[in-house]
């Protein structure tokens, strides 16, 4: 498996540059409000199972969070590089995305434990 992970990172290398060189600045897209509506029930979906799991102490919330967390940074990233015109909207958007990002890997993080004085 770790050398289908390191091919496929590897590929995708030469795929960025031809993307970057090849794409259009500015491109309509299909389905636009479906892309972004679906994106953002997803981040409502992943938060409201998370505050479930961590409610319930599940073991399985480190998975919730972490793929909570990608999206919500994954949302902020292209909130702010499509922005146009509405780039202080999407930065405020980013503002509160990426700290909710952070606030589920938090969760997802194990705690350090501290010995117990001998």
């Amino acid at each position: 498996m770790k050398k289908l992970f390191w091919a496929a990172g590897l590929c995708l290398l030469p795929w960025i540059a031809v993307l970057g060189t090849t794409l259009p600045e500015v491109a309509q897209a299909q389905h636009w409000r479906l892309a972004w509506t679906g994106f953002d029930a997803a981040e409502a979906a992943g938060l409201l199972l998370t505050a479930w799991l961590v409610g319930r102490g599940d073991p399985r919330t480190p998975f919730a969070a972490i793929a909570t967390a990608t999206l919500l940074l994954a949302d902020a990233w292209f909130d702010v590089v499509t922005a146009g015109d509405d780039v202080v909207f999407s930065l405020l958007m980013a503002g509160l995305e990426v700290p909710l990002a952070l606030a589920c890997l938090s969760v997802a993080l194990p705690r350090p434990t501290v010995p117990a004085h001998v």
